[in-house]
């Protein structure tokens, strides 16, 4: 049954094109605000009506919170019927974990963390006398380098890394891997190659999984890398029901290894494939929809889409060069103001920055001239500090470890390996455990099981004690303490600094006589920011923005070196900071306001390229 306008869903004809596909190969040009959820998830539908089984539709996002999102919405659609269907919805990593674990018995305690890869690295740095003036942004570097080389199938010997010398670089990398090795353990980037390598070794293997999973959508594809789109073109074989999702202009994650250039080989690859272009931008106004597309085209590698606003009008784009920040801040300030007399929500509203540096000079201002603001950052709060979040999840977890399974306890997951205990998360999330069956997986090795037995006890002793005897217990019976001192070696922190969040927490505790009064009164407290937090005015960075809108944009500091970021050398590098400014214009509803300075620091700068770029 084809899906047509109705009275519940009215679709443009490129949108029933997409939910109405049915085998083969295709690429859903889906740009900004055409509504791409929605088409996923009717497609899933329409499959399902058409006889296709649930069980073999798989849906891959690039994120865990994506999956759930869009298992939910297809949820919601599905509701009438009461009945579940067992659409696979999962991240690459998750769904290739899966098939390595039921095809070759991998198990969850194999993955080495992030914070054990960190630890790794950082000693083998130090071992080999690598100097650096930030460790820890050196590190951090290598881990993306060595994540570029795996994802997109580098040759190391020919791979140039930006992070240290190249000598310095394959010396740590070899060492990095030997580690691995000898510990028999992958990290999350192997998870993709060893996922790649089963497939092309054995046939038998990738035949079977080609059996389970017949129809496979893609959601978000202009964020693939090569693995990824290596391994899951072999499983497509030989129906080649593929179906990917995704807008070429909105890449913005080059430097997680992003490749989106892989667009264009899809067409090569699957040339008799279908090519959708959703182009009706249900978002934007027509002044800023046009200023987007005098942005974008601009860029030489991309797909022509010609975007046409389904809202006629709007305000012009008000773009500004101010002399200074001081001016640039104090009329935005005044601008805010008039919308929220107008009745205007401060929801509705977002100041969206390059950089996260950026922000807390803005919030400040703001707050100054008594504006409210959110962003990631928050308020200020003995709460939200992480040494305070670690006591207050430590307390949660004593109370509350027996009383539901150990992966729906977040507090237990955020503060499982801290200090480390080598117990891998992914096994927890995989499996419904308590403590007892946890013992159980890790039976083999006595250094886990030992802490897994200490931690039990940890929280046995904690849920007995008052709120500054359970920090006390928690800073030196369970060596919390230790832990900071090492957390501030490996991230260049002064020691003193987490210890006086210990110290403050402890003296805030004192006024409290149990747990149960303690953590009630945290809790109202957030909720009373929250509230708060819900009438501010949002300051996001741009890549922070992307899959939000709001009815009014400000896009502060567009100034050349910022935006696009002095780091910027390459054609390629432009583009992609192109790209990110696109992103952060397309969220805006009714009205765009881009503003830069003339002078900052006492030197002269120049307005942003794409500032200039928009108006053209």
């Amino acid at each position: 049954m084809e899906i047509e306008y109705g009275k519940e869903y009215m679709f443009n004809k490129s949108q029933q094109q997409a939910i109405n596909f049915f085998k083969g190969p295709a690429m859903v040009l889906a740009g900004p605000g055409s509504g791409k959820t929605t088409v996923i998830t009717h497609r899933i539908k329409n499959l399902i009506n058409k006889g296709v089984a649930p069980e073999s539709i798989m849906v891959v996002t690039f994120t865990k919170a994506a999956a759930v999102h869009m298992e939910k919405k297809f949820t919601e659609l599905m509701a009438e019927g009461h009945r579940t269907y067992p659409v696979t919805f999962g991240t690459f990593h998750g769904i290739f974990f899966k098939i390595l674990r039921m095809s070759l018995g991998y198990k969850g305690n194999c993955i080495v963390t992030e914070r054990t890869k960190y630890d790794i690295l950082r000693e083998i740095v130090l071992r080999k006398h690598i100097e650096s003036d930030n460790t820890q942004e050196l590190i951090q570097g290598i881990i993306g380098e060595i994540g570029n080389i795996k994802g997109n199938m580098v040759d190391l010997i020919d791979y140039e890394p930006k992070c240290c010398k190249k000598e310095e670089f394959l010396l740590v990398y070899r060492e990095y891997e030997k580690t691995l090795s000898k510990e028999k353990k992958i990290d999350f980037d192997d998870i993709l190659l060893r996922c790649h390598e089963l497939f092309v070794k054995r046939s038998d293997i990738l035949k079977q999984w080609q059996n389970v999973y017949r129809y496979i959508l893609i959601d978000e594809f202009q964020d693939i890398n090569t693995i990824q789109y290596e391994t899951v073109k072999m499983l497509a074989c030989p129906d080649n029901n593929i179906f990917i999702v995704g807008d070429d202009d909105q890449s913005i994650y080059g430097f997680r290894g992003a490749c989106p250039e892989i667009m264009g080989q899809f067409t090569k690859d699957y040339e008799n494939g279908e090519t959708i272009i959703m182009n009706i931008n249900y978002r934007s106004g027509e002044t800023i929809v046009a200023a987007s597309e005098n942005l974008i085209k601009n860029n030489k590698n991309r797909y022509e889409k010609n975007i046409i606003p389904n809202t006629k009008g709007g305000k012009e784009v008000d773009v500004r060069q101010f002399k200074n920040k001081n001016q640039e801040l104090l009329y935005v300030a005044k601008k805010i103001k008039k919308y929220l007399e107008k009745g205007v929500k401060p929801s509705d509203i977002a100041i969206l920055v390059r950089n996260n540096s950026q922000i807390p000079e803005i919030s400040d201002f703001l707050k100054n001239v008594s504006i409210d603001s959110k962003s990631k950052k928050g308020e200020k709060s003995i709460y939200r500090g992480m040494v305070a979040e670690d006591i207050i999840n430590y307390i949660k977890a004593a109370i509350t470890y027996d009383k539901m399974p150990l992966r729906d306890n977040d507090s237990f997951i955020k503060i499982v390996n801290k200090p480390q205990r080598y117990i891998n998360l992914a096994v927890i999330g995989e499996n419904s455990i308590d403590f007892e069956e946890l013992r159980k997986i890790y039976q083999e090795s006595k250094e886990i099981t030992d802490n897994i037995e200490k931690l039990k006890f940890h929280f046995d002793m904690v849920r007995k004690l008052n709120p500054s005897g359970a920090i006390t217990y928690i800073k030196h019976g369970v060596g919390y303490e230790n832990y900071l001192r090492k957390y501030a070696i490996d991230h260049n922190m002064k020691r003193e600094a987490l210890i006086k969040q210990m110290d403050d927490i402890y003296n805030e505790a004192l006024k409290y006589n149990t747990l149960k009064e303690w953590i009630w009164s945290i809790e109202n407290e957030k909720n009373n920011r929250s509230q708060k937090d819900k009438e501010g005015i949002n300051i996001i960075t741009m890549h922070g923005s992307k899959g939000l809108e709001f009815k009014i944009v400000f896009i502060l500091d567009a100034n050349q070196g910022v935006v696009p970021t002095s780091k910027a050398v390459r054609e390629r590098d432009y583009e992609e900071e192109r790209r990110v400014f696109y992103v952060a214009i397309t969220r805006a509803i009714e009205e765009l306001c881009v503003y830069g300075v003339a002078q900052s620091l006492g030197c002269d700068v120049e307005m942003s390229m794409f500032a200039n770029e928009i108006i053209c």
